[in-house]
């Protein structure tokens, strides 16, 4: 007992939290998704005041920065995103790909439109793309040499886990469901591909802080990013109820 409550009563306390935790994310990235269709279209910058909400749809070109270079397939990129995967047992045994390590950035670039040249100033917030997996390495295997470079000067990402080095009696049923398997897969802009992206206008009035890079439509956009949005929303509704529950009983 603490204060009064009961154990279960107590995490249930806990449960929700969480769940209200995961519904604030994913509530702001349900707001994020919709400034897709909030923003303003525009080819060009005049006349358009600063702060303003816009979205700039063109082809992408380097600007004065120089170009990120995506760390498992080396390519030169504007805009990125890349995560690290492994495959591990979910709460209903069944295995599935969890992300353990990822990361997403821009440097200033420039967007191409019909009628003038667009400069995106900041990193984006949001870089949502097409996903290219570079490469998949079950645990017994050894990864590229690129690849292999990264997880070694990345602290972030672990070379080994439980899932890779299981115990010895463990061994036959992680094989036998691909366990600790990695996939590494990246998201990338490179000069000319075609890229929307939604910002807002900078107080010089000289270019457009992107919140959103993405190399679809607004509509296609809206709909990717919302079925992540949803998949959070979810949880997060489940987990609080479930809380809730557990905390009336």
């Amino acid at each position: 007992m603490v204060f009064g409550l009961s154990g279960s009563q107590v995490f249930g306390g806990g449960l929700a939290v969480v769940g209200a935790v995961v519904l604030a994310f994913s509530g702001r990235y349900v707001w994020r998704a919709t400034s897709i269709y909030r923003a303003e279209p525009i080819s060009t910058l005049n006349e358009t005041a600063s702060g303003v909400l816009v979205r700039v749809s063109g082809t992408a070109q380097q600007g004065d920065a120089d170009l990120l270079t995506a760390p498992f397939s080396g390519n030169d990129c504007l805009a990125l995103r890349y995560a690290v995967e492994e495959r591990r047992l979910s709460p209903y045994l069944l295995p599935w790909f969890v992300t353990i390590h990822e990361l997403a950035g821009s440097d200033t670039f420039r967007v191409r439109t019909p009628e003038a040249t667009v400069d995106i100033v900041e990193p984006a917030h949001t870089v949502t793309l097409k996903r290219t997996t570079v490469a998949t390495v079950p645990s017994n295997d050894k990864p590229p040499e690129r690849i292999a470079r990264f997880e070694q000067n990345t602290a972030a990402v672990p070379v080994a886990t439980h899932w890779r080095s299981p115990p010895s009696p463990f061994r036959p049923i992680t094989r036998a469901l691909s366990l600790g398997t990695r996939r590494y897969s990246e998201q990338c802009v490179m000069p000319g591909d075609n890229v929307t992206i939604v910002g807002r206008i900078t107080e010089t009035g000289n270019g457009v802080d992107p919140l959103v890079v993405s190399d679809l439509s607004a509509g296609q956009t809206l709909l990717r990013m919302a079925k992540t949005s949803l998949i959070g929303l979810s949880i997060g509704v489940f987990v609080v109820l479930l809380g809730l529950v557990l905390v009336l009983l």
